[in-house]
């Protein structure tokens, strides 16, 4: 995206901000967003912020895609797909409080949604923080015990981990919840 157009959608979201409300639209659930009345702030994030992500995620770039998440992780805490972004780059950056940083706000500030806590999980374990990964997992399945993915975010915890029976366990509930996605090798 040449400069021009990226200053000109940066500008538009920043007038729809203030158009919107200003300091309002800032801190907005994600989930709630629709419900608010946010929907189409929410759609301007997204189209000009966090879909940018992926393309500027190569060379000298990263630091564009940090600013792209920081701006939609202001306004989103606990968008999903941006903290699943903000984890690539900080480790493509090697600066890893700074997902830690913003999953602990969009925790804080949102405490009640178990794929937040899950996407925490996930990412501390990926970062080597196995226990901590654990500990936030089994968060998400105690805010829903139904959460299919929290069970198989788990299995691959404990598979790293060394604890296989535990891996096991986490992979049939898993599977018993209706968990299709990718669970590790011989569970």
């Amino acid at each position: 995206m040449n400069s021009f157009v990226r200053i000109l959608s940066i500008s538009l979201c920043l007038s729809f901000c203030f158009w919107d409300g200003g300091e309002e639209a800032y801190g907005s659930d994600y989930f709630t967003a629709a419900q608010d009345g946010n929907t189409e702030h929410l759609k301007l994030v997204e189209k000009f912020h966090i879909d940018n992500v992926p393309p500027q995620m190569t060379g000298d770039r990263l630091n564009y895609a940090l600013g792209d998440l920081n701006y939609a992780l202001d306004r989103y805490p606990n968008h999903p797909r941006a903290l699943q972004l903000i984890g690539m780059v900080a480790q493509m950056l090697k600066k890893n409080e700074l997902a830690i940083d913003r999953f602990q706000k969009a925790i804080e500030q949102f405490p009640r949604y178990s794929i937040t806590q899950a996407q925490y999980g996930l990412y501390l374990v990926g970062i080597g923080s196995v226990d901590e990964g654990i500990k936030m997992l089994k968060r998400s399945i105690e805010i829903d015990p139904r959460f299919a993915a929290g069970y198989g975010g788990l299995a691959h915890a404990y598979v790293k981990k060394g604890d296989l029976e535990y891996a096991h366990e986490a992979a049939m509930k898993a599977r018993e919840l209706g968990f299709n996605g990718k669970l590790p090798d011989g569970l």
